[in-house]
């Protein structure tokens, strides 16, 4: 099934254990067009930031009740990489400039 990422921002993240955070934005790998990490917003927890999670870490997507269930844990999720600490090119998160 496809899903339309404009629709899937703000989605919550339900890892194995527990409600974790929500999406906030998505990385798209520019040489396939796939998703390759979902960018989770778990400010609502103590000590929460942006982290990634991988989409093969996806198990399935409830679009009726906006949750993505992820096979992780919270602690896995909350140890993971933030969008700054990440091996990612900066230039790969920074939105397009176009001068004309």
């Amino acid at each position: 099934m496809l899903h339309k990422t404009n629709e899937m921002r703000g989605y919550h993240i339900v890892a194995a254990d527990g409600a974790i955070g929500h999406v906030d934005d998505f990385l798209v790998d520019e040489s396939g067009w796939t998703l390759r990490y979902l960018v989770v917003d778990t400010n609502n927890w103590i000590g929460g930031r942006s982290v990634l999670i991988a989409s093969s870490a996806i198990a399935r997507v409830d679009s009726p009740n906006k949750h993505i269930h992820v096979t992780l844990t919270r602690a896995a999720i909350k140890s993971g990489p933030s969008v700054k600490t990440a091996p990612i090119d900066p230039a790969e998160t920074v939105p397009a400039l176009w001068i004309m």
